[in-house]
């Protein structure tokens, strides 16, 4: 292993785990830096495979366990090693010497398990009487009454995990092609974009998401079950993610055909990100593209 390669992959472990223990030290500038302990590990994936990427991950992995003991061994795996392994494999798996997956790909197979996951997870409570969440409901509002004012509202267990996925699965996403981007700027990307990779999102998310709203209006009509009500929108929060993504994408080829600044794209991303709402104009975006055919149009005006 070349010196380079070896200097890398320690700063890149010590990167992430800095990053993740910062939150110990300085709660406020570790609340902002968790959200890119994947940067680093990411980027040493991509620029020297995922060898190199283990061994990176054998820092982060020894302060958990020096910190948090076992638990923190579980908290690593599933909060920065297992996602980011599996995209690196789905990044680089081949096919007949061709890479299989494209970004776009790697988005709907990233959803498509999240969402059984979420499926599995909200089985398991149904069939084993489990009441978790009703039991953090009346916490709240026993809570509420012993101060007399509403500390928390007991509605937003309704939404809380939803929203939790949704932002676990974007933060993941932004990591991962932050670094990508890092990688083919500094030239050291292993693998480079090809014209011939899709770009198109399966057209099953807007179903999805469709149904899943649909879910949410029977259940307050009809049904009327406290954890079907949590998990209807939760499955809409995971089907919103790809939409978003490829709304995203519509809008950058939008701009790249009328020759818009970089920047501006920069600049309308993170104020999305800061303001939140407009992701429900991208999202929306998302979901007539695939009947529109509005990524089909643009994109042909570079072939």
């Amino acid at each position: 292993m070349a010196k380079n390669d070896l200097r890398l992959i320690i700063q890149g472990g010590a990167l992430s785990a800095a990053f993740s223990f910062m939150v110990f030290f300085n709660p406020i500038l570790g609340s902002i830096t968790s959200f890119f302990a994947l940067l680093p590990i990411f980027y040493v994936g991509l620029c020297l495979g995922i060898r190199a990427f283990l061994f990176s991950c054998l820092i982060p992995l020894t302060g958990y366990l020096i910190l948090l003991g076992f638990a923190g061994v579980i908290v690593f795996m599933f909060s920065l090693f297992l996602p980011t392994f599996i995209i690196l494999h789905w990044h680089f798996f081949k096919e007949k010497n061709n890479y299989k997956f494209s970004s776009m790909d790697i988005v709907h197979k990233l959803s498509f398990y999240s969402l059984g996951l979420i499926t599995l997870g909200f089985a398991y409570l149904k069939y084993t009487n489990s009441s978790i969440f009703e039991g953090l409901t009346k916490k709240i509002e026993v809570a509420n009454s012993l101060a007399k004012m509403p500390l928390v509202s007991s509605s937003i267990i309704e939404i809380l995990p939803g929203v939790l996925s949704f932002f676990g699965l974007l933060m993941i996403w932004l990591n991962f092609q932050t670094a990508y981007a890092f990688a083919l700027r500094t030239h050291k990307a292993i693998r480079k974009p090809t014209k011939k990779q899709n770009i198109f999102l399966p057209p099953v998310w807007d179903i999805a998401f469709v149904a899943s709203l649909w879910l949410i209006i029977a259940n307050q009509l009809f049904i009327e079950s406290f954890l079907l009500n949590i998990f209807s929108r939760t499955v809409t929060c995971i089907c919103a993610f790809p939409l978003l993504i490829d709304g995203l994408e519509t809008i950058q080829l939008i701009a790249k055909a009328h020759k818009l600044p970089a920047l501006s794209i920069v600049i309308f991303i993170m104020l999305t990100f800061l303001l939140v709402w407009p992701m429900i104009f991208i999202v929306m975006l998302g979901l007539i593209e695939p009947l529109c055919g509005i990524k089909k149009k643009y994109y042909s005006k570079f072939n």
